[in-house]
């Protein structure tokens, strides 16, 4: 059950299905955090200081319009700039749509790019405890890709689920979460302590001759 990343050390089924949990949890919280961070928090800051950037232009515009109208006559400043920041809000909600749509496209590969980072780690460690199983299990050949390929699909299925879930393609890719659990039952099914087998086969005689 332990999380050594080392290839000789033997892993019981309880092992893979404890690891496979853990991995699962931890890399979805990354690519949740990862994918917010990304889609919401950076692009939402940066849309809204440009909205505030937007919204005093045109205010500082309306009112020198307005100082200029006055001609010298009293001017209450503060009146001014309430009335021009009322006029500028139809404006300011229209330039903000476009705003907050060009922030999320520019940040938009980020986010698919540290979801591909979690969906690697996440497979690379799966693999190794995979490995572990298989060699725990005495497994060999053609099995071990067709292992390796279900945690593969598995990991990408949780690391890529914000992404998938926010665009509703939960459903269309769930064959590949399904998919790669199918792949990886041969291994977490196989026998334990096959690698105890694995014996020096040298017959200890002695082949020494008495001339």
């Amino acid at each position: 059950m332990s999380f050594s990343l080392d290839l000789t050390k033997p892993l019981g089924r309880l092992g893979l299905a404890i690891n496979t949990l853990v991995l699962g949890v931890v890399f979805y919280g990354i690519s949740v955090g990862a994918y917010h961070y990304m889609t919401h928090t950076l692009p939402e800051s940066g849309a809204h200081a440009k909205e505030a950037a937007v919204k005093a232009a045109l205010v500082e515009k309306a009112v020198a319009k307005a100082k200029t109208a006055a001609k010298g006559k009293a001017f209450d400043e503060k009146a001014a700039i309430a009335a021009a920041e009322a006029a500028a809000e139809p404006e300011v909600k229209k330039q903000a749509e476009k705003i907050h749509h060009e922030a999320g496209e520019i940040w938009a590969p980020f986010a698919i790019f540290l979801l591909i980072l979690s969906a690697i780690f996440f497979a690379g460690f799966l693999s190794i405890y995979v490995q572990r199983r298989a060699n725990d299990g005495g497994l060999k050949g053609l099995w071990i890709f067709t292992n390796h390929l279900g945690a593969w699909a598995f990991a990408c299925y949780v690391a890529f689920y914000p992404y998938l879930a926010a665009h509703g393609l939960r459903n269309a890719w769930a064959p590949v979460f399904i998919g790669g659990l199918v792949l990886l039952l041969p291994v977490l099914f196989a026998g334990e302590g096959h690698h105890d087998h694995d014996h020096d086969h040298g017959d200890g005689h002695d082949h020494g001759h008495t001339h």
